[in-house]
């Protein structure tokens, strides 16, 4: 996953920025996606999780103490992303109420944690929270053909 989205986002970015992969930052911590301006120091990071088998805590909590409090230690660092993938239909226990929810409802949790923290750091720093939904949208021939009964 990590190899594919940073050869997409090299396409992408028609000099304005580098593509690092795994990158090691100043307190040895690696990162999965790094992206350097070529005009300036800022650094942006990506943190890539799948979503498929991990709790929604876990993701929560991945916005601070993984992409802020690590990824984005050094101070040319000041825009962050969690990624999050999924290829199969589940729910989360939703970090803050604890009831069950759906994907997009998980991003947009995970976007008001990551809101909240930008704002606790005065704006200093953008920090997000996206979601690339892999599950087939349509069933297979075979799928189909075998829900008919051949």
């Amino acid at each position: 996953m990590r190899r594919e989205i940073a050869r997409a986002l090299k396409d992408a970015a028609k000099g304005t920025y580098i593509v690092d992969q795994e990158s090691v930052t100043a307190d040895e911590k690696e990162t999965d996606i790094r992206l350097r301006s070529t005009s300036s120091d800022e650094i942006g990071t990506i943190e890539l999780k799948l979503g498929d088998g991990r709790p929604g805590n876990d993701l929560f909590s991945t916005l601070k103490d993984q992409l802020l409090l690590k990824y984005m230690a050094p101070l040319k660092s000041r825009a962050g992303c969690l990624l999050v993938t999924i290829a199969r239909e589940r729910e989360w226990e939703s970090p803050k109420t604890g009831k069950p929810i759906g994907f997009d409802e998980l991003i947009a949790v995970l976007n008001e944690e990551a809101g909240r923290l930008s704002h606790e750091l005065g704006g200093e720093v953008k920090i997000m929270a996206k979601g690339l939904n892999l599950v087939p949208r349509l069933k297979t021939e075979k799928e189909v053909r075998a829900k008919k009964g051949g």
